[in-house]
């Protein structure tokens, strides 16, 4: 593909996972604090409500682009009876069919705690496993479990920032005070699991070999910069402004708001990242 094309595809795919983060992220933040979810459901609505959105506009942006780009830019052709259906017969269409499903599932059930929500969330980012560098045949199992694992803790992780920073605004202080206290402890082990199980995912996809001319990793050398400035951000919120929140509350709050803010700017640029690693194939040396 051309740099321009290359490119759309990574801004794209950045959008995708920017939609699933906010549609089963908020699912993940409902199941794990459903106290907290009542006192702030207008916002993870709208959080669903946008994440939903965004899957429905882009993946059928991304459905066009794809079949555009095998006719080689003839609509005719790329929507004629026997193309049309091309990209679904693809695993990246079939993630995408899995994806739309998935969120149209959570968006039904209105972030309930219940079955329907929670399925929906599953579909949603079991799609990753679809497509990508680890679907490939030469890939063992075990590489798509770990990714998995992966996924489902960056959304709950990044997903449940913006209603943890509702819950501070919407909440009495022991309620903030326990929120944020129980999210910081959980995060523990979802972060020790977003960084081995990336670790592992990354080591198999480059044989465990370091290249520093290789550009699939010096994106993710990158983006294990970006992940080390959301860590300092999220250990700072724990170590320090938990603690304040029952002192000096209003200070507190409004400090980790902040900080809640930057993680999710730092995340953003994370997933900009991610985009780039998609359309780079590990092993291309600049």
């Amino acid at each position: 593909m051309s740099l321009d094309t290359d490119m759309l595809t990574a801004v794209l795919r950045v959008f995708v996972y920017l939609g699933t983060i906010l549609a089963a992220g908020s699912v993940l933040f409902a199941h794990t604090f459903p106290h907290a979810a009542r006192q702030v459901k207008p916002v993870i609505v709208r959080q669903v409500q946008l994440g939903a959105a965004i899957i429905l506009l882009i993946e059928p942006v991304r459905y066009v682009f794809f079949q555009l780009a095998i006719s080689g830019g003839d609509w005719n052709l790329a929507f004629s009876p026997d193309m049309r259906w091309m990209a679904f017969e693809m695993p990246n269409g079939q993630a995408a069919l899995l994806r739309i499903v998935g969120v149209l599932l959570v968006l039904l059930a209105a972030v309930k705690t219940n079955a329907i929500a929670a399925l929906g969330a599953v579909l949603a980012m079991t799609s990753y496993a679809l497509e990508g560098h680890t679907a490939g045949t030469s890939q063992p199992l075990w590489v798509s479990a770990v990714l998995l694992a992966h996924i489902a803790s960056v959304h709950w992780w990044i997903g449940g920032l913006w209603p943890l920073a509702a819950v501070t605004v919407n909440a009495s202080t022991l309620d903030t005070s326990e929120t944020v206290d129980l999210f910081g402890r959980l995060a523990v082990p979802v972060v020790a699991i977003v960084i081995i199980a990336g670790a592992a995912v990354f080591g198999s996809l480059v044989g465990w070999r370091v290249e520093p001319t290789d550009a699939y990793q010096r994106l993710i050398f990158a983006k294990l910069t970006g992940v080390a400035i959301i860590l300092s951000l999220a250990a700072y919120n724990k170590l320090s402004l938990t603690r304040m929140i029952e002192e000096r509350p209003i200070v507190a709050t409004a400090r980790l708001r902040q900080s809640i803010r930057l993680e999710w700017m730092f995340a953003f640029l994370v997933l900009v990242l991610t985009g780039f690693v998609t359309t780079t194939t590990p092993g291309m040396s600049q």
